[in-house]
């Protein structure tokens, strides 16, 4: 598996479907019986090789208990294989990227601050110089008064990886930021249907600063549905994710040729797909789905965004949770 994707299994089961291909039950496709222990054993290998920290063979253990028929087996082994886990080195190696290549880029053609060159804009950010143009800010919860887990969490990690304290600010203190401030960077793990951001924007009145700053959004993963909404919605607001996800990153996708049909396996159809991971769900008492998912497999070291699908990192007395949400 490579550091994107994630395949799960416990050593030594295997997998035999009970029903036949042309059944429309969710069932597990001829030649794909071995898919679950191949899943696991690559993923064990990932962890003794420190690929994929964050999560050990005790919780990973506790994760595949959920997992009872080789038909919900198949399922966890699709759920990993398609797994998008970012480890505390791969956030770190984000971070760099918008400190060293996105900042210095946009700053540069915007004819925001003085700087020599990329480490001398580096230099400066470690600095923190109180006259320093740039600012990060954590985006939070829209109508929060304390900055959320997640946002949190990741002015922490750039500080860590950079950023002197003096030039991250807290929202509510952006008006008493003094004269020398003219970019304002707003950073994030995940941006994912717009709607948090467009909360925060609203709430903290951030178009009032659109004629006297430059206003950047730099989540470290953006869905393409919400860079459109908050193109269309804020069009003062730079917006440069390190990466971007779209339909090919969705778990219900369907196939170019017949889009009914399961793009992952090509056999299942996705409405089958839906009823037996709501039914699986009703069972061990979670929700197969959030009001913001987008039907993602996404998860970082330090949280799991609620755009991610809750089989990953739900709990309930029935289920073991894989991976820790805290946003």
């Amino acid at each position: 598996m490579s550091a994107k994707g994630v395949e799960i299994g416990s050593s030594g089961q295997r997998l035999v479907s009970r029903v036949e291909e042309s059944s429309l039950a969710f069932h597990i496709p001829p030649s794909h019986e071995e898919l679950y222990d191949q899943v696991v054993s690559r993923f064990r290998m990932l962890l003794r090789r420190r690929v994929i920290t964050g999560i050990n063979d005790s919780r990973l253990n506790l994760w595949l208990k959920n997992f009872i028929s080789p038909e919900e087996q198949y399922l966890a082994a699709r759920v990993l294989e398609n797994l998008s886990y970012r480890s505390q080195a791969m956030v770190t190696s984000s971070i760099q990227h918008v400190n060293e290549c996105v900042l210095p880029c946009e700053l540069r053609r915007r004819k925001v601050g003085e700087f020599s060159d990329v480490d001398a804009f580096v230099e400066s950010l470690q600095a923190g110089d109180a006259s320093h143009p740039v600012r990060f800010v954590a985006v939070e919860g829209g109508h929060e008064k304390t900055p959320g887990k997640s946002g949190a969490l990741i002015i922490r990690q750039f500080q860590r990886d950079g950023v002197a304290k003096a030039l991250t600010c807290k929202p509510e203190n952006l008006r008493g930021l003094p004269d020398t401030v003219k970019c304002l960077v707003f950073v994030d793990d995940m941006l994912g249907t717009g709607k948090q951001f467009s909360g925060f924007a609203a709430h903290y009145a951030l178009d009032t600063y659109k004629d006297s700053h430059t206003l950047i959004y730099c989540p470290l993963i953006a869905h393409q549905k919400g860079l459109d909404k908050l193109a269309d919605k804020l069009p003062w607001l730079a917006l440069l994710p390190v990466e971007v996800f779209g339909a090919a990153h969705q778990f219900y996708r369907g196939m170019a040729q017949d889009e009914t049909l399961w793009a992952i396996d090509g056999t299942n159809r996705i409405d089958d797909l839906r009823g037996f991971v709501k039914a699986l769900c009703d069972r061990r008492s979670i929700p197969a789905t959030t009001q913001h998912s987008l039907h993602l497999l996404l998860g970082f070291e330090h949280a799991t965004p609620n755009n991610s699908l809750p089989l990953l990192y739900a709990e309930s007395q029935h289920w073991n949770y894989l991976l820790k949400r805290q946003t």
